[in-house]
């Protein structure tokens, strides 16, 4: 295929058709599970890419899959065969062919980012940490204005990673809360949270994982530690 601006023609002209696809879901941590949906999912000539996979409990786990359909077909048929294999279907959106990168490349991206930043600010950490965990909102809290009953605030106080749903109002509700994940940081002496949102799942150990590495590698050397995160799920 000729090659345009780094891009094959091939791959403009699949992101054009939209046949590029990213299936967030959440399968039983046992061996085989993911295999019947790779199965199901060869049988609907749905190529995979790629697959991340994020650690959430002894359990469970939560996959992206990244997928090329050959054939024209509706999200809601690849959902429906995958569900069919036990697994539950958490999103599925249209993917742009410039969204393929591997998950190392993608958090190097955001750490050096912030670590060649000329200036650091709240608004490029918030920024670079909800773009690598794909959350919908993100934001940072100083201390001196976090409520003690939100998740930054339980961050701040107890001084680790808090998970929790949270109503934020600048998000739909969809008739349930949003996760809430808040990681504290110390600045040169001032004590914050990045609090990051999202509607559709919960974050993983992997998400935080990632973002605590985000912090750590920052420039101003804010989160030199900071313990697991707390892993609280109420309903």
């Amino acid at each position: 295929d000729p090659i345009v601006g780094g891009v094959t023609e091939r791959n403009e002209r699949r992101t054009n058709r939209m046949d590029l696809y990213r299936l967030r879901v959440e399968v039983a941590d046992h061996p085989g599970h993911i295999g019947r949906v790779l199965v199901a999912l060869g049988e609907l000539a749905v190529n995979i890419i790629e697959i991340d996979c994020h650690n959430v409990d002894g359990d469970v786990r939560i996959d992206d899959l990244f997928v090329h359909a050959t054939i024209a077909i509706d999200v809601p048929t690849i959902a429906h065969v995958v569900e069919k294999t036990g697994c539950q279907v958490i999103e599925i959106r249209p993917l742009s062919v410039h969204e393929l990168e591997d998950p190392v490349t993608r958090s190097m991206r955001y750490i050096t980012q912030i670590a060649t930043a000329h200036t650091v600010t709240d608004d490029l950490i918030a920024w670079c940490a909800g773009e690598l965990v794909r959350a919908d909102l993100s934001c940072v809290v100083d201390s001196r204005v976090a409520s003690t009953d939100s998740a930054a605030g339980r961050a701040l106080a107890q001084g680790v990673a808090v998970h929790e749903r949270e109503w934020v109002k600048r998000l739909p509700s969809m008739g349930v809360q949003p996760w809430a994940l808040a990681m504290p940081f110390d600045d040169a002496g001032r004590c914050a949270a990045v609090v990051v949102f999202r509607t559709a799942s919960r974050f993983t150990r992997t998400e935080t994982a990632r973002l605590r590495a985000l912090l750590e590698a920052s420039s101003r050397s804010i989160l030199s530690t900071v313990p697991a995160a707390q892993w609280e799920n109420p309903e």
